[in-house]
């Protein structure tokens, strides 16, 4: 009789220990990971990234580069300037091999002055070093809420080359504002809520990581 009892109770345990591992797999199936970064919501690709011979946007690099970076900034933006030197050098590290666009999206009193400023220079070929500078001065034009036109043009007088009495006339040209709207418009619809936001080839960067970004363009070279 005992014997009988002592089978029995191995059984159960047998019974038991095949019961905990059939809920245990069960459970790890359902709680599958999800790789947030990796799959980012459709409603991240902005149709401009896909295009890079965007027309209205300035653009660094070959056309027919991998990796197309696109960065959603403000040049009255604290964390874009504290962020552009790392973008610099970056965009000479990867010369040839990745495509950097900028676009806009204006957050402060004097962003689309300094916008337009930027444009303006564009035309003379000077952008990036007026971009450079605005974001070097930036405490002296910057958060101010009134109109901050006259300290920016001084500032970029600074700017090697820069014909300031051209931007004057062409930073009104009303063809920039339709760029600023064009670009907000775009932003809002990608998911981008605040400055710097990136993209890489058209996926988001969900939150401001330099080592994540560096990680996504050597994944995709």
């Amino acid at each position: 009789m005992s014997k009988e009892i002592r089978n029995l109770g191995i059984v159960l345990c047998l019974v038991l220990v095949a019961s905990f591992l059939i809920y245990k797999f069960v459970v790890q199936s359902e709680a599958v990971p999800v790789n947030t970064q990796a799959q980012a919501p459709a409603s991240s690709v902005i149709p401009m990234v896909s295009n890079v011979n965007t027309a209205h946007s300035f653009s660094y690099g070959p056309a027919d580069a991998k990796v197309t970076v696109v960065e959603f900034f403000d040049p009255e933006c604290e964390s874009c300037a504290k962020v552009a030197p790392y973008i610099k050098n970056e965009m000479k590290y990867f010369e040839g091999r990745v495509r950097w666009i900028f676009r806009y999206m204006p957050y402060h009193f004097n962003s689309r002055t300094a916008i337009k400023v930027l444009e303006a220079a564009r035309k003379q070929n000077l952008f990036l070093e007026v971009q450079n500078i605005l974001f070097e001065k930036q405490s002296i034009w910057g958060e101010q809420r009134v109109s901050t036109e006259k300290q920016i043009l001084e500032i970029i007088a600074g700017v090697k080359g820069v014909d300031v009495e051209r931007i004057k006339k062409d930073m009104n040209d009303p063809e920039f504002e339709k760029i600023i709207i064009l670009d907000e418009a775009d932003g809002q619809r990608a998911g981008v809520k605040g400055t710097p936001t990136f993209f890489v080839n058209g996926v988001i960067l969900e939150q401001l990581d330099l080592e994540n970004l560096l990680k996504r363009i050597n994944q995709q070279l």
